[in-house]
């Protein structure tokens, strides 16, 4: 008996070293928002969206581990590209890039700094806070007719063309937005 309680405080031990470790040396260093991939059941609902032309250009604005742009190129879309800010999530997606050979481009970079008008389908799974700061990017930046899909958060101020609820029990959780330019 006092083993196994030996056992578990030892493991107690361990595990809050490891959690207190990443606070305090991981988090501080990364940037952006905070990484949280979607679910395979969050993704299913997302990627079936995405019934548009094969040929259009899609980017995933803080694309994590890249798991929406392999799963769309699964799908048959071939003009992918995800920018990440931050370093872990960003080396995930290569690695699983690789290992999946997959040919969608994952960027370390910010995209606040780069131009929105290449592409025709905008993706992101930003808070409601920082969609609001994207809001006169993409005002700004986007084509007529593009798209903006954005999972779980609205823009504030914006009408979407459709809303899709992905949780019947509670439908204010896990809705996509999409919005038409």
């Amino acid at each position: 008996m006092l083993l196994s309680i030996l056992i578990i405080a030892l493991i107690f031990v361990i595990l809050f070293s490891v959690i207190f470790s990443f606070n305090v040396f991981v988090l501080p260093f990364t940037k952006g928002v905070p990484y949280v991939p979607l679910r395979k059941k969050q993704l299913n609902y997302v990627v079936n969206v995405f019934n548009f032309n094969k040929d259009l250009k899609i980017v995933d604005l803080g694309c994590g581990d890249g798991r929406v742009l392999r799963k769309l190129e699964k799908k048959g879309f071939k003009k992918l590209i995800g920018y990440e800010i931050n370093l872990w999530p960003y080396s995930l997606a290569k690695l699983k890039n690789i290992f999946f050979r997959s040919k969608s481009k994952i960027v370390l970079k910010n995209f606040e700094k780069i131009n929105l008008s290449q592409f025709d389908i905008v993706f992101c799974y930003l808070l409601g806070s920082y969609l609001e700061q994207l809001k006169e990017k993409f005002e700004k930046e986007l084509n007529p007719g593009s798209k903006v899909i954005s999972y779980g958060f609205q823009v504030k101020g914006w009408k979407p063309s459709q809303i899709i609820t992905t949780n019947k029990k509670n439908i204010k959780l896990g809705r996509i937005f999409i919005y038409q330019r």
